[in-house]
């Protein structure tokens, strides 16, 4: 398709400057790109309104460089990895006119933006932002990434995690899952179940039978564990039912694992308490006793799911079939319809329950079995998909017990994502689409609580506000009344540009309603307008997340004019800089101490003085030594953690030496792109070319003045995949790379996989009396397990002291004495080893250079020499002395 006709001109010299509100959102960061704030090597760009476009779009939104000249010129600069028209909702005029470009040197982007910034034609360039997810389980198989492989991806397209920010669910609302057998002890299940029943044998045990094959009997300890597995309990698997209750009806002669007698199961768990059923189970057989079952149940109030069944046919299938029973159908990680899933007129929506592109064949959950993963295996289904819908609607429950089943439903299709566009041979036959958890959960309905917010209260008369209705319960109406207000009442939900013309005090009303109920927010003299106002306090800051001893701003954005200021930092570690004070208009500090810093301002004006906190508005990245970092807590402490689109950077149980958590970089499950052969890769290669598979873990402040040595200790384990040159490790120091008192700087594993834990100790007092950032750094090409174990850095017990570091006993002891060390460069060599006629003297720096050179004659006595290399930069520097015989070799450091 294209658009109207564009030609491009680039004689346009016009900058664009770039405006980006930051907003500090919390201290715990997961992870961190390039930027942390933004999508690594990506940028948007949009046309200006007028300009008329005639550029091709591919059907895959794809754009081809060459479209927009100017975009093809920087092709001799860049390297440009991809052009998007991403966005096409509702056929917007301005979403149509909006790209977005990709490179593959990220670390250019500024560059690239200031280049498009000069073309005459666009409205704006951007950076594209990243967004971090509030709420993730720490259960082990959850967060495990092998490869392609996400365990998760069943969550992951329904938006567990989002709506997991609504509710986690509520114990009270109970799911049965009526099944051949269900594992009561399996431990991500055992404190989730509340009651089970045999109804085949009428007995109170629901377990599988001790003969057969277990696999056979894991059918409903799997559709357990999708519906309700406990999550959050640092093991196996969550749930999108999370905190919701399992009833376990085993259904199944003890001889037959397939064979399920599931309408007494469903009768017993209706007259015990379910308020879900869900049913992985039927068959072709139409029974009006089964149906006026179903009926009655379903007029208890008890929500019913089935399975449509996996024949690939349209036919009707039972209980899925019947009136009143919610039929899920299967679909792939991309929405398509699994290839044996049922389809038809019958099918009331779609879940997760096939197969992950890429990834694994089926969906993880407990089983009855061990397998790979301990109790845990892949199965795949419209048996797997019909218990995470299950899931879903104990979750919708667990908002409003006093939905009733029709409700539920109608929640769940409302909400669903539209399938047809990837499924155009099945329309109208996959039911209303794909459950949506997170829109599900947003647009359940509660007895309602009316609230709403404003900008501002004071405002000059003839001012507008506006009104954002900020209430609970999913209104359905609203009905606003501004006393003194023009209009004076509205009906809408976030009313705009509501002008008080006249001096007063004015009161503001909020009625809202639902099916539930009814709320009204009365505020009396909410709204001020007078001519006389005093400050109305806003601040902002250039940078909310700075390093020790880095500038920052404080700007005041008051309304109303204020000529006096008074601000307050807690706590005091800190200091004004440039001739500002805390009487400043826009102050400058620097802070002495990491952490987290609360700002408050008092703004006053001829009419009066205003006041407004920030708690926690700053926070300070940084440490002082001595200190450790363990990972025990789940986080990396004060080391930030950075990945790209090729690499993968996390806290994890791979990467603990003998505890719970360590940092874990590994690369990308297609990892094309990569310089290098996995035998004979080169450092440079590493660095330098493959600058799209680096990992991370960096300090931007590690204050060290007023010491004399500093140490840095961490242990490593390595692992490669192909070859051992597909695997690397250093370590940096304000952008310099440093060796280890071995003197080696690049690390590579030397086996595949069972390369032992190390312990690298690198000196860097040659940085003492200074603040400097660390940056541990990693290229690895493939992802953990894709390729045999997988291209892995695994980092844990960072430590840095300032202390003089000290090789653990192995290391040999040397005859070898240098003397001051660290000093200004001039240095004595001393030792009585060294009897040869001859002794060479040799001095390198860390990159291997030899910047020093002597020989000279030997002595039966040793050797006395002192040395000048006053003249070299500040580093450490490797000491080798020869005799022809032995050779010692010694660091020393000039400051």
């Amino acid at each position: 398709m294209k658009t109207k006709p564009y030609s491009a001109s680039f004689t346009a010299k016009s900058m664009l400057m770039l405006f980006v509100l930051v907003l500090f959102s919390g201290m715990n960061i997961f992870s961190q790109t390039f930027d942390k704030n933004y999508q690594d090597g990506r940028l948007y760009f949009k046309f200006k309104d007028n300009v008329s476009l005639d550029i091709a779009v591919r059907s895959d939104y794809s754009v081809d460089f060459s479209e927009i000249p100017f975009i093809s010129a920087l092709q001799s600069q860049y390297r440009l990895k991809e052009m998007t028209r991403p966005y096409y909702l509702n056929n917007d005029h301005k979403l149509l006119r909006t790209f977005m470009l990709e490179i593959e040197d990220f670390d250019k982007i500024n560059e690239v933006i200031q280049k498009l910034g000069i073309e005459q034609d666009l409205e704006y360039v951007e950076k594209v932002p990243m967004d971090y997810i509030h709420y993730v389980p720490n259960d082990s198989l959850y967060n495990l990434y092998n490869g392609p492989n996400n365990w998760n991806w069943h969550l992951d397209v329904i938006q567990a995690e989002q709506a997991w920010n609504i509710s986690k669910g509520s114990s009270d609302i109970k799911v049965a899952i009526v099944d051949n057998a269900v594992w009561v002890e399996h431990p991500d299940l055992a404190d989730k179940i509340i009651l089970q029943r045999d109804t085949y044998y009428n007995t109170n045990n629901a377990n599988p039978p001790a003969s057969g094959d277990p696999f056979d009997w894991s059918h409903g300890t799997h559709c357990a564990g999708l519906t309700a597995a406990i999550s959050d309990n640092g093991i196996g698997v969550a749930s999108i039912g999370y905190n919701i209750s399992i009833i376990a009806v085993k259904a199944a002669n003890n001889s037959n694992a397939n064979g399920i007698y599931g309408y007494p199961g469903i009768q017993w768990a209706a007259n015990n308490g379910a308020d879900v059923i869900s049913m992985s189970w039927g068959g072709p057989g139409y029974s009006a006793t089964n149906q006026n079952l179903i009926n009655t149940i379903h007029n208890m109030g008890i929500v019913l799911l089935s399975s449509a069944g996996n024949d690939n046919v349209s036919t009707a299938h039972y209980p899925s079939g019947y009136n009143n029973v919610i039929s899920i159908a299967s679909t792939n990680s991309d929405d398509e319809k699994t290839d044996f899933s049922n389809f038809g007129t019958t099918v009331d929506l779609c879940a997760p329950g096939g197969y992950a592109s890429p990834g694994p064949s089926g969906l993880l959950s407990t089983t009855y079995n061990s397998g790979t993963y301990g109790n845990y295996d892949l199965m795949a289904g419209t048996s797997m998909a019909t218990p995470v819908a299950a899931g879903l609607a104990g979750l919708i429950l667990s908002i409003n017990p006093a939905l009733t089943p029709a409700q539920v439903e109608t929640i769940m299709k409302n909400t669903s994502d539209d399938v047809y566009t990837v499924n155009p041979d099945y329309t109208g036959q996959l039911g209303a689409g794909r459950i949506n958890a997170f829109r599900a959960a947003a647009n359940t309905p509660f007895e309602p609580t009316a609230n709403f917010s404003t900008p501002v209260t004071t405002i000059l008369p003839g001012g507008g506000v506006d009104f954002t209705d900020l209430s609970t319960g999913v209104p359905s109406t609203w009905q606003w009344t501004f006393q003194g207000g023009t209009p004076s009442s509205s009906t809408e939900q976030h009313p705009s540009n509501i002008k008080f013309n006249s001096p007063g005090v004015y009161d503001v009303t909020l009625t809202i309603t639902n099916e539930f109920g009814t709320s009204t927010l009365m505020l009396e003299d909410y709204i001020t307008a007078t001519n006389t106002p005093a400050p109305y306090v806003f601040i902002a800051v250039s940078d909310s997340m700075p390093c020790f001893f880095e500038e920052v701003t404080l700007s005041d954005n008051s309304l109303y004019n204020p000529d006096s200021w008074e601000w307050i930092i807690t706590p005091e570690t800190y200091e004004f800089v440039s001739g500002t004070s805390s009487a400043s208009q826009n102050p400058q500090l620097v802070f002495s101490m990491p952490g987290a810093y609360s700002v408050s301002l008092t703004a006053a004006n001829q009419h009066g003085s205003a006041s407004m906190s920030y708690e926690n508005l700053i926070y300070v990245n940084g440490a002082i030594p001595s200190f450790s970092v363990d990972m025990e807590d789940g986080s990396a402490g004060v080391f930030m953690v950075w990945d790209t689109v090729k690499s993968q950077s996390k806290i994890d149980l791979r990467a603990a030496n003998q505890s719970d958590f360590g940092i874990h970089f590994h690369g990308d499950p297609v990892p094309t792109g990569w310089s290098g052969s996995p035998t004979s890769g080169t450092a440079t290669q590493a660095w330098e070319s493959n600058l799209a598979f680096h990992g991370k873990a960096y300090i931007c402040g590690v204050d060290a003045t007023g010491m004399e040595n500093v140490a840095l200790q961490l242990d490593l384990r390595q692992t490669y995949s192909l070859g051992p040159k597909f695997s690397w490790f250093r370590v940096m120091v304000n952008g310099e790379q440093v060796a280890d008192l071995d003197g080696n700087t690049d690390f590579n594993p030397t086996t595949a996989a069972a390369d032992e834990w190390r312990t690298l100790i690198f000196d860097l007092s040659a940085y003492a009396g200074q603040v400097f950032d660390i940056v541990l750094q990693s290229a690895t090409r493939f992802s953990d397990k894709t390729q045999g174990e997988g291209d892995n850095v695994f980092i844990d017990n960072i430590s840095i002291t300032n202390t003089t570091p000290v090789k653990p006993d192995s290391r040999p002891s040397s005859s070898l004495r240098v003397y001051p060390n660290p000093s200004d460069g001039l240095f004595t060599l001393s030792s009585s080893k060294l009897t040869g006629a001859e002794v060479s003297i040799r001095v390198t720096s860390l990159l291997g250079n030899v910047v020093y050179a002597e020989k000279i004659s030997g002595s039966n006595a040793g050797l006395l020499k002192t040395i000048d290399l006053s003249h070299l930069p500040s580093g450490i520097y490797l000491v080798s002395l020869s005799d022809g015989l032995q050779q010692q070799n010694q660091r020393i450091v000039i400051r």
